[in-house]
């Protein structure tokens, strides 16, 4: 990797089922690596799995940026699974969650990015269901931002 980069991820989500859902916030903040190649853009960073708790599985999240579109590499405890955002198209993917693997469809009404070796973001709204019943809408922004060596 290229360099050394401080990510934040901020993202809400709520049930499409019901109008009366509160948003819910969510936020990230950790160390990342950039890398810029000539097809693609890839950024690496680490979440643990409870930040509180000392038996906390790492989980390793690789974001590879291509034109008009990003995917997310979800990978821990000897599972992987991705994540595939593509504006106007419906990816039906595995989402490794640290209770095991989820069958889910994503559809991306929405992807903008713009970063580069100095930072930047990257926004995407999507909704999400699961198993073709429970339906979820996100927006989430990643910022990405250089530090100083």
């Amino acid at each position: 990797m290229d360099g050394k980069y401080l990510i934040t991820i901020q993202g809400t989500h709520r049930s499409v089922h019901d109008p009366d859902d509160d948003d819910e916030f969510e936020e990230l903040t950790t160390t990342a690596d950039y890398a810029d190649r000539s097809d693609r853009k890839l950024i690496k960073y680490i979440e643990y799995t409870n930040d509180d708790d000392h038996s906390a599985i790492p989980i390793t999240n690789i974001i590879k940026i291509e034109k008009d579109r990003v995917t997310l590499v979800k990978r821990f405890d000897g599972n992987s699974g991705q994540m595939i955002f593509e504006n106007g198209v419906r990816h039906h993917c595995v989402y490794v969650h640290e209770f095991g693997p989820i069958s889910i469809s994503i559809y991306t009404s929405s992807l903008a990015e713009d970063i580069s070796e100095n930072g930047g973001t990257l926004d995407l709204t999507y909704t999400m269901d699961f198993h073709g019943g429970f339906e979820t809408e996100h927006k989430i922004r990643i910022t990405l931002k250089k530090l100083e060596e």
